[in-house]
């Protein structure tokens, strides 16, 4: 016998972000869902498997396209192009976004598709704005959602992968105070 059950606005967001467009219902996320938590797993956004090989396997995947706020989040490992990188912040994130950005490029306008942040030519420290070794450009620091969009922008105009694992802290505001999140693409 079938059961209507209620859902706030919240909660049935969150579902649509794990459904695949055109195919599945809230019940058939909601039965994916159940399978993984029964089978020990976590589920990706689009419902497929688990990532490969995790520093934290219970962290719990998002969309890298459109990832839950990540205000008041600790970056705990960052991987771009495959590499992991030292700078565990998600402006060190950009900044090496960035620099590989620079180095397929030939023209400024060409930087300019790829880099949707503020940036100029040559040594600039006002305004937020912070000087990128080896490169010559100065680029303003954003916060974690906006240095994370731009980096997955610079990834996917690439054609590299991007991978990030991070946890909420437990303060106003977090979305998921002491859970510990993953994006990859």
């Amino acid at each position: 016998m079938p059961h209507n059950i209620e859902l706030s606005d919240a909660t049935f967001e969150r579902l649509k972000k794990l459904a695949e467009p055109l195919v599945d219902t809230t019940e058939t996320v909601i039965v994916k869902l159940l399978d993984t938590q029964e089978a020990g797993g976590s589920t990706r956004a689009n419902g497929v498997g688990k990532p490969a090989q995790s520093a934290h396997p219970q962290a719990r995947d998002f969309s890298a396209a459109s990832p839950p706020s990540l205000t008041h989040t600790k970056v705990l490992v960052l991987k771009l192009n495959g590499a992991p990188l030292r700078d565990l912040t998600w402006n060190g994130l950009l900044a090496e976004a960035i620099k590989l950005a620079k180095a397929e490029v030939r023209t400024q306008d060409e930087l300019g598709r790829l880099v949707t942040v503020p940036f100029v030519t040559g040594r600039k420290e006002t305004e937020g704005f912070h000087f990128i070794e080896g490169i010559g450009l100065s680029v303003q620091g954003q916060d974690a959602n906006a240095a994370w969009r731009a980096s997955y922008h610079i990834a996917r105009q690439l054609g590299i992968a991007i991978e990030a694992e991070f946890v909420w802290r437990a303060k106003d505001g977090a979305v998921f105070p002491g859970l510990t999140g993953r994006l990859s693409a």
